[in-house]
């Protein structure tokens, strides 16, 4: 029985293998029963570069831009794809995995209306960027 399923992890490897592209490598983590289980998903963390999987350079300006345009900007009004960090008082447990382009903010309620987007980070190719709503 040890047998097949010491063939069996090695020809799932095998096709996880044949299945990643160039660039990708399989992720092998330790299975509930202790044989290598074999995932195709790569850590987009482990290799942050400049390439969005597309080929083409990853849009940095575009991306803070895009960021920028959240400050300010009511909590109803986020895309659902936007985490948030705090609400007010309130803090919220976060993965710490790195996605290029995903905006992570903090939200006031500074006048009184709702709350607003008062700062927001922006995860990049050389980091994570920090962008603060000024007053006025």
């Amino acid at each position: 029985m040890r047998r097949i399923l010491s063939i069996a992890a090695a020809a799932l490897l095998l096709v996880a293998l044949s299945a990643c592209g160039d660039d990708e490598q399989p992720v092998v983590s330790p299975g509930a029963d202790g044989d290598d289980s074999v995932s195709t998903t790569v850590d987009p963390g482990l290799d942050p570069g400049l390439d969005d999987g597309t080929g083409d350079e990853f849009p940095t300006e575009s991306a803070r831009e895009t960021a920028r345009g959240y400050l300010g900007m009511y909590e109803d009004d986020l895309p659902p794809d936007v985490r948030v960090a705090r609400r007010g008082d309130e803090e919220f447990a976060l993965t710490e995995d790195y996605r290029l382009g995903r905006v992570t903010v903090e939200l006031d309620d500074t006048d009184g209306d709702g709350f607003r987007v008062t700062s927001l980070v922006v995860e990049l190719p050389d980091g994570p960027e920090t962008f603060e709503l000024e007053p006025g």
